[in-house]
This record gives structure tokens, sequence and C-alpha cells, in this order.
């Protein structure tokens, strides 16, 4: 079974990653014309978001747990079920 906070912290650093491509892809070339890099970032963030919210979810009984906080989620809101804390 995969951790969901662990698939939390690989979302947030794709987004994270997305978001600096897109700044720097601004910073570089302007925002007259558009860059690849922007493109490229957009695909990577919003990609992060489609992979939390197929995987961020409780291992037992398969709900969506949130996906806006950097805390890790020690029980299912749901079902009450202790998630795994193990890295």
């Amino acid at each position: 079974m995969r951790n969901p906070n662990h698939c939390r912290y690989i979302m947030l650093i794709l987004i994270m990653l997305g978001l600096m491509l897109s700044g720097i892809s601004g910073w570089i070339s302007g925002v007259e014309n558009l860059h690849p890099l922007f493109i490229i970032g957009i695909f990577i963030s919003f990609g992060a978001i489609i992979f939390g919210v197929l995987t961020i979810r409780c291992p037992i009984c398969q709900r969506q747990l949130h996906l806006k906080d950097i805390t890790p989620d020690d029980f299912c809101p749901f079902c009450g079920e202790k998630l795994k804390a193990d890295l």
C-alpha cells in the first residue's frame, strides 16, 4: 500500500517545480511571447494535481484525503484508521 503522506510530498514538490519552471520562463522571455518552458511548467503543475487527486487516499476506505496542507495526516477523517507514518 502507498502512504498518502508520501504522495502528498511528491505532489507538492512537483507543483513547486512546475511553478518555478513557469516563473523562470517568464523571467527569461518576458510576458510578450509564450515560452515552451512555461507550457511545460504548467503541464507539470496540473499533472501533479491530478496525481494528488488519484493517490492521496485512505488505504483502508479509499476516500479522498485533503490536498491543501503540507502537514501529514495521522488518521483518516472518514474511517478513523491510523495512517502509516514510516518513511
